[in-house]
């Protein structure tokens, strides 16, 4: 089954999945074969061949590399899958779920809605590059410094899933690098499903999301430095932080 039609199997707030990824399509970078090296790790998750597969480019699913931000998607015609179903008012819904992150004195709201589409935001707050990443086949959310051997760089989303062994998963969530999240409900417990295995730039390993962690390539065994974040509503986050901004989706932000 097709990676995009699986998710709208799992979830019902969004509907006619087939046409909505368009025909603008980044490939890979050129030079990422398959990272091969794996952790141990790998082996014993599935596919347990994850790392001879090279970057995919054709599943649609494209990382935001420049993201736009405002007060609010007030007064902004804003597509209506970024919705998933809640109303279409003059700006974010107050219902609507975000990941909120601050940062040196600045807020920030990253919208489940548009996490939902696009799985992965490089940004950066507060002088730091970050990293918001969500999963919606596992409901797993994980925030970390954009950063290869404390050099700051780019994730992209590889187009391949990884299952990890279920007390790997386990293990991440009760560490905290990774937690629950529901773009429809906020709260939710994390699945041991195919999991989103992102790419970074600098060296072209692949990183288990729900992990935090490289599980193929040059930088294989390596941990992410978790971020602190909340999930919570846009109202409740907007309350708390007056002075928060919000990203906004395609096509002000921008995947390439």
């Amino acid at each position: 089954m097709d990676r995009r039609a699986f998710l709208g199997v799992l979830s019902a707030a969004t509907a006619g999945l087939a046409g909505c990824t368009g025909g603008n399509i980044r490939p890979p970078i050129a030079g990422f074969p398959a990272p091969e090296n794996p952790d141990p790790v790998v082996k014993h998750g599935f596919p347990g061949t994850v790392c001879g597969d090279p970057p995919n480019p054709f599943v649609g699913i494209e990382a935001i590399l420049e993201p736009a931000v405002a007060p609010d998607w007030e007064g902004r015609n804003i597509a209506e899958k970024y919705r998933l179903g809640y109303e279409v008012g003059p700006g974010l819904d107050d219902d609507g779920y975000v990941i909120g992150i601050e940062r040196g004195g600045t807020a920030r709201a990253y919208p489940l809605s548009i996490l939902w589409w696009h799985e992965v935001v490089n940004d950066t707050l507060g002088g730091d590059p970050v990293l918001v990443t969500y999963c919606p086949i596992c409901q797993s959310g994980m925030v970390a410094e954009r950063r290869v051997d404390g050099e700051e760089t780019r994730f992209q989303v590889s187009g391949h899933l990884w299952q990890p062994p279920e007390i790997y998963g386990f293990a991440s969530v009760q560490e905290g690098r990774a937690f629950g999240a529901s773009a429809s409900s906020g709260d939710a417990d994390v699945r041991n499903s195919g999991n989103l295995v992102l790419y970074d730039e600098a060296t072209g390993s692949y990183w288990s999301q729900l992990l935090a962690k490289a599980i193929c390539g040059p930088q294989s065994g390596e941990r992410m430095r978790i971020l602190p974040s909340t999930v919570t509503t846009w109202g409740e986050w907007r309350a708390a932080h007056p002075g928060t901004d919000t990203v906004l989706p395609l096509p002000w932000s921008e995947t390439a």
